[in-house]
């Protein structure tokens, strides 16, 4: 192989590298969510793609991301477009927004934007910082709940896909099973209210009044 061919090489493979280079941000969506930032800390930043200011930021944060790594910190990003239950979580109405979860905790990152400003704040800046309240935190017990219920249409339109292309189930059949849930909740709720008042009633006045006419 001659010199020039080897540079050749060089050149073209630091020309595809880029391509090939994994992404240091991790993208959350509304399934993994829990479970990716369940542990560790994380700087979120939640953005749509039609936003100019967000698409500007996407090099700054990538390369924060790559820094980050040394602090021990994740860098993740929600699409508030396509991720309706994390951005109903999140209660983002403008974007972008910028958020570190730690120890539990969720704060705003509302400093300037670069990477020492990044770095600062998530390894000790935010101690000056006020926690969101645990009915605004994403990473809460009530922000869960928040996410699940939004999530329902989505689980809804995946259990119909399933019984319909696995099972082989008519949509009639699908659309009839749906609406047999809450009448079987219902039939079971009424049953077990009944079975705790009959019991009450036993332990109040005996079981002599049991059979009262």
């Amino acid at each position: 192989m001659t010199i020039g061919a080897v540079f050749g090489l060089l050149i073209l493979a630091n020309i595809l590298s880029p391509s090939f280079a994994g992404s240091a941000v991790v993208d959350l969506t509304d399934e993994d969510f829990d479970a990716k930032t369940s542990t560790g800390v994380w700087m979120i930043k939640v953005y749509a793609p039609w936003c100019p200011e967000c698409r500007k930021l996407e090099p700054l944060w990538q390369a924060f991301a790559e820094e980050a790594e040394a602090d021990g910190l994740s860098v993740g990003k929600v699409n508030g477009d396509s991720e309706r239950a994390l951005l109903a979580r999140f209660r983002v109405n403008t974007v972008p927004r910028f958020y570190l979860l730690r120890e539990g905790r969720t704060y705003e990152y509302m400093g300037p934007r670069n990477i020492m400003a990044f770095r600062s704040f998530a390894t000790s800046g935010y101690r000056t910082a006020k926690p969101l309240p645990f009915h605004r935190a994403p990473n809460s017990a009530l922000g869960r709940v928040i996410g699940r219920f939004y999530s329902l249409p989505r689980l809804g339109m995946r259990v119909y896909r399933l019984l319909r292309d696995q099972h082989g189930l008519s949509d009639t059949a699908i659309v009839l099973g749906f609406l047999a849930i809450p009448v079987v909740v219902g039939g079971l709720l009424i049953c077990a209210l009944d079975a705790m008042y009959l019991r009450r009633a036993k332990d109040e006045f005996g079981p002599e009044h049991e059979h009262q006419e």
